[in-house]
């Protein structure tokens, strides 16, 4: 795990409210011929998925932007955030969701809207 990245000691980027985060459930219905729902577990530690959105300013991007890539390693290591679905400010680890992308938005001159999608590891 790896710390998430700095600029001038504080964390890169602002988690916008319009962020939002999924509970799966732990089980698997079957349906039988009459009818009934025929309930089993299923994956009972699968991660919580987070659909995040950031607010970053130009200079933070190129902050970001060099630590996904070269500290991160584009999604290889996990890092630590505080926790996304909560405000006590305890560090979490997440990771980067293997099967989505990162969308940058050009929202004003320089300030970004970044997307990305993080796991929590369990």
């Amino acid at each position: 795990m790896i710390a998430w990245a700095l600029l001038n000691g504080k964390p890169v980027g602002t988690v916008l409210r319009s962020s939002s985060w999924d509970a799966s459930l732990g089980i698997i219905a079957d349906k039988t011929r009459s009818g009934k729902l025929k309930v089993r577990a299923n994956h009972l530690n699968e991660p919580s998925g987070f659909n995040i959105v950031m607010h970053m300013t130009l200079a933070e991007y190129r902050v970001f932007n060099d630590w996904f890539r070269n500290t991160c390693r584009r999604g290889l290591h996990s890092f630590a955030y505080s926790k996304i679905n909560d405000n006590t400010g305890i560090l979490v680890e997440y990771q980067f969701d293997p099967e989505s992308k990162i969308t940058i938005k050009n929202t004003s001159a320089l300030n970004l809207e970044i997307e990305m999608n993080w796991l929590e590891v369990q």
